[in-house]
């Protein structure tokens, strides 16, 4: 173990004392209120909207829409507003389902009786040091974009032999 692996621990253990006085409610809402929340929502809007765009009637509806918005004014075709449409209005649900499964999930967490207590308590510990590891992969996954680059060779060079480095080589989140 060395010194940035010393760091590394020490910075979990923090986070989950943090998290430990947090508790899961309030950790919950604190990483998905705000730019948290709405990179979340892009991010689900991004991942399940061409799968929902792939449902047969919601294609139709959107070719017609972009039909409809062609025929207004032809500019308006190169932009394909139905798509545009698509995606405002599928972030804006996004948000609205994001806002009341949080608000319910953290209201029965912070129910008043001694094993929600202490269930809001660990679970606020875990998710808290899950939502950075999961921060820090997102950015090694935008960091693997330019590995080729000075500054990338130097970072990889200082941290390897370390659990950062096996997390940057095995990462999960692919961009």
């Amino acid at each position: 173990m060395n010194n940035i692996d010393s760091i590394t621990l020490i910075v979990a253990v923090a986070l989950a004392a943090v998290g430990l006085l947090l508790g899961f409610g309030r950790s919950l809402r604190f990483f998905t209120k705000g730019i948290f929340g709405i990179l979340l929502s892009v991010f689900l809007v991004f991942t399940f909207g061409g799968m929902i765009k792939g449902i047969p009637a919601v294609g139709e509806l959107i070719v017609k829409g972009d039909e409809y918005f062609a025929g207004l004014w032809s500019f308006l075709g190169y932009l394909h507003l139905g798509n545009v449409i698509y995606y405002v209005a599928l972030f804006f649900v996004v948000q609205i389902v994001r806002v009341v499964v949080v608000r319910c999930v953290g209201g029965v967490f912070e129910l008043d009786n001694v094993v929600m207590r202490f269930l809001n308590r660990l679970l606020g510990a875990v998710f808290t040091v899950a939502a950075v590891l999961l921060l820090l992969l997102l950015v090694f996954a935008v960091f693997k974009h330019f590995e080729t680059s000075e500054f990338m060779v130097d970072f990889l060079e200082k941290i390897k032999n370390t659990f950062l480095f096996t997390l940057y080589q095995h990462n999960p989140v692919v961009i």
